[in-house]
């Protein structure tokens, strides 16, 4: 009778042993949760700087599999990698000055979607922007004081609906941050349109990274 106790108490603790360390591996972080906490271990000065090493090189010369794709500018402060202390294969990134969505862009989201099966897509703006600087300095649409390519972003921006619309709220000279917002989620709207995209149901997210703190926060 003893011995049957005994028994029937280790199988128990056996399988509590088992359910705890099941939650353990459970505990898993989403895509977003990589991102998140990784960017609050960039703001309390604790990076860890995974996956930066040769080691990771090699385990990844042969292929690529990034658990997000993020859309952001071509600005030198805004480091993806960095800022959500993430390493070598981790993010698949497309930057341009203003975070816009060309044909190339979203061909290049399709590819990360399609081919890398990547399940979370981030459209990463800034404060300080100096894309949308320049659309705020453009009061008239006569704003051609660079070469034409550079002018091609401002005209660009100053046509996306978000932008219209926030402008039509509160006159852009007076709304610098409803308007880094606008084209955010001008971008955000142009992706979650794309059919394969939707076909996929890929989470996107708009976030914003202030240059003033290194804090990302999502819209």
């Amino acid at each position: 009778m003893k011995i049957r106790i005994a028994i029937l108490v280790l199988i128990a603790f056996s399988v509590i042993s088992c359910k705890k360390h099941k939650t353990v591996e459970e505990k898993i972080l989403t895509s977003l949760e990589q991102l998140t906490e990784g960017n609050q271990r960039f703001l309390s000065g604790k990076s860890a700087h995974p996956r930066q090493n040769k080691k990771t090189v090699l385990a990844n010369q042969d292929g690529q599999k990034p658990f997000a794709v993020v859309i952001t500018c071509s600005d030198s402060r805004v480091s993806p990698e960095i800022v959500f202390d993430q390493g070598i294969g981790d993010l698949f990134v497309i930057r341009n000055a203003g975070n816009l969505i060309s044909d190339i862009d979203m061909g290049s989201i399709e590819y990360a979607v399609e081919h890398l099966d990547t399940k979370l897509i981030v459209v990463l703006g800034h404060t300080e922007c100096g894309a949308i600087k320049a659309y705020i300095n453009d009061k008239d649409g006569s704003y051609k004081k660079h070469f034409n390519h550079i002018d091609n972003i401002v005209e660009t921006i100053s046509q996306e609906k978000e932008e219209v619309d926030a402008d039509k709220a509160t006159p852009k000279a007076t709304n610098y941050l409803g308007a880094i917002n606008a084209n955010i989620e001008h971008s955000v709207k142009l992706i979650q349109d794309n059919p394969i995209v939707k076909e996929h149901q890929i989470k996107i997210v708009s976030m914003r990274y202030d240059v003033h703190t290194g804090k990302v926060v999502e819209l």
